[in-house]
């Protein structure tokens, strides 16, 4: 999962959540076919943890509407898919590839997409969907338009804070007791500004697409 994680998570956001799901693993598979990977290692790692990540994802923040749980679903689920991407990673690239990986490679890989992936998301899905904010209640794939709240303050933003910090302490955690894992992640620099990154935009972008009506719905 890279910067480009932003394209499946907006519409994990807006649109149906299973159709969603299958677009974001199918995706993955053709992208690194025609591009830059190994197909079969991305059939076996790229595929299902893109199925598994956006379908959780977007089952979540339909159920649990406001901006704390876009936060909260963006740094658990993407995690999560970013994990399982790179246990099979791990597991098969011996077997594709002919190549060994140190175990640390999971843990490391984990960060490194994490690096890339929840800062995008959290920064490009605000603007996309107040980009198409027109289009919700005319377009039958735009169908779900999300209630997120405009104002800053209160057991909201405490929560979106919360999550944003459980990212930042995840990355700490892997460099401090797995520095052996650091060979496969971008270095402490680039995860520190994607760390700065989502303490800024977790808590407040949801300014950026919010609205008074979310406001109130979130409060509610």
């Amino acid at each position: 999962m890279l910067i480009g994680v932003f394209l499946p998570a907006f519409m994990a956001v807006t649109a149906d959540t299973l159709s969603v799901a299958i677009g974001a693993g199918l995706g993955t598979f053709v992208g690194d076919t025609f591009v830059r990977t190994n197909p079969v290692l991305s059939l076996l790692a790229g595929v299902p943890a893109n199925f598994v990540a956006f379908l959780l994802f977007g089952w979540f923040v339909k159920k649990y509407r406001s901006w704390p749980a876009f936060v909260a679903g963006t740094v658990a689920f993407v995690t999560l898919g970013n994990l399982i991407a790179a246990i099979n990673v791990y597991f098969f690239i011996p077997v594709a590839l002919g190549v060994t990986l140190p175990s640390s490679a999971i843990l490391g890989l984990t960060v490194f997409w994490n690096t890339t992936s929840i800062p995008a998301i959290l920064i490009a899905v605000p603007i996309l969907v107040r980009a198409v904010r027109p289009l919700f209640g005319r377009s039958r794939i735009l169908t779900n338009y999300p209630a997120w709240s405009s104002s800053i303050g209160g057991i909201q933003t405490l929560y979106a804070v919360v999550f944003a910090l459980l990212y930042a302490a995840f990355g700490a955690v892997i460099f401090l007791l797995s520095p052996t894992s650091v060979a496969t992640t971008p270095g402490l620099g680039y995860f520190a500004i994607a760390a700065v990154l989502v303490l800024v935009f977790g808590p407040f972008s949801s300014m950026i697409a919010g609205s008074r009506a979310g406001s109130k719905n979130a409060s509610s």
